[in-house]
């Protein structure tokens, strides 16, 4: 009989809805424990098909920001009881995660913590200076979705054949064929949440209104929805940029908004990794991002499919001026950006999960019961 593999994470997304199917299409005997179905600010519950076992054990999720939620839930000792893991992967440091790691080491099951993000992106609360800790003697193995993240973790001591990066897939294939830089209508795109803790959304509308003056009849694509929407909007209108906002598009409809986009600007001041780079570098459309992406300089490559640029905003115009008046230029980049993004990251990304499960499935049982 195959091992059961159950994961507990926060919520399922469409992009690790298509990991899981992928993974269970190979055989693995994966079930999937939620917290919630979906969170406050997300719309996508309901919107694609698991082809897995899953549950979602009953509680609260509890906002800490506009983007970020933590969650207590109740009976998940009960939950993996049922689901009867024989190794088990945690998706956090949420208390919830914390009884589910508890039950794992009480039961002798395989544990490991699965989670994006690097150094510059892990809380430091007192609570995780807690936590982590704590959390890391327990598992037999870490994942993360950069070398960033493995980086971070080696430094935490986990040890090196212990770590494994899993990249992150996007929920949707690359297209067959991209447009030419001329048959795309958007000079630049922002496709995040509309906020300035986080995202940096004021520094995109100094920059968009900064190139206004430069380039002639400059055309702003706006996808998302937050604090800084009403003021960014007002900022363009009164600037004459001719801005397309979308509050929320369907995860289905997002590639149509890459093909019609020339530059994809990411100026976050906390981004774990950035999803949204690998579904425009796909689309052929260079990015610029910030040194806080933890997609940039791993899979964004300065100069080569993007620019990984400091937050000066000059340096930004430049950059983006330097494309979007050069069509042969932007071309090339935008081949790049298209080579960059593996044909196969699908297979690669389920590959190597299973090589994690496989390292945890050689490790020690765990005996002890934990008070």
């Amino acid at each position: 009989m195959a091992p059961r593999v159950v994961v507990f994470n926060n919520m399922i997304t469409p992009y690790t809805n298509r990991l899981y199917n992928e993974l269970a299409s190979r055989g693995l005997d994966l079930a999937v424990l939620s917290c919630t179905p979906q969170e406050a600010d997300r719309s996508w519950a309901g919107s694609f098909t698991p082809r897995y076992i899953t549950r979602t054990v009953p509680g609260v999720s509890i906002p800490l920001s506009r983007s970020r939620h933590t969650h207590v839930n109740i009976g998940v000792g009960r939950a993996l009881h049922a689901l009867a893991p024989d190794l088990l992967f945690v998706n956090g440091l949420y208390p919830s995660m914390l009884a589910g790691a508890a039950w794992a080491r009480a039961n002798g099951k395989a544990l490991a913590l699965t989670i994006d993000g690097w150094r510059e992106t892990m809380p430091n609360t007192a609570y995780h200076r807690l936590a982590r800790p704590w959390l890391l003697r327990q598992c037999d193995a870490v994942v993360c979705c950069s070398d960033k993240g493995r980086a971070y973790f080696r430094g935490e001591g986990v040890r090196a054949d212990d770590l494994f990066v899993v990249p992150l897939v996007p929920a949707w294939d690359p297209p067959a064929v991209v447009p030419a830089f001329d048959d795309r209508p958007f000079h630049l795109l922002w496709c995040a949440r509309l906020n300035d803790d986080a995202k940096n959304a004021i520094f995109f509308e100094n920059v968009a209104i900064a190139l206004g003056r430069i380039v002639p009849g400059l055309k702003v694509r706006v996808v998302g929805s937050g604090a800084a929407e009403r003021r960014m909007l007002a900022r363009f209108g009164g600037a004459g940029i001719d801005v397309s906002h979308d509050r929320y598009l369907p995860w289905q409809a997002i590639s149509d908004v890459f093909l019609q986009s020339r530059l994809l600007l990411l100026p976050s001041l906390l981004e774990p990794w950035g999803l949204v780079c690998n579904e425009a570098l796909q689309c052929g459309v260079p990015c610029l991002v910030s040194p806080h992406v933890g997609a940039g300089g791993e899979l964004v490559r300065d100069h080569d499919n993007g620019y990984v640029c400091a937050l000066d905003e000059q340096v930004w115009v430049d950059a983006a001026r330097g494309l979007l008046e050069h069509p042969a230029h932007w071309e090339a980049m935008s081949r790049q950006a298209r080579q960059s993004v593996r044909r196969d990251a699908l297979a690669d990304a389920a590959a190597r999960f299973a090589a994690a499960v496989d390292h945890l499935l050689r490790a020690p049982a765990r005996q002890e019961a934990v008070q």
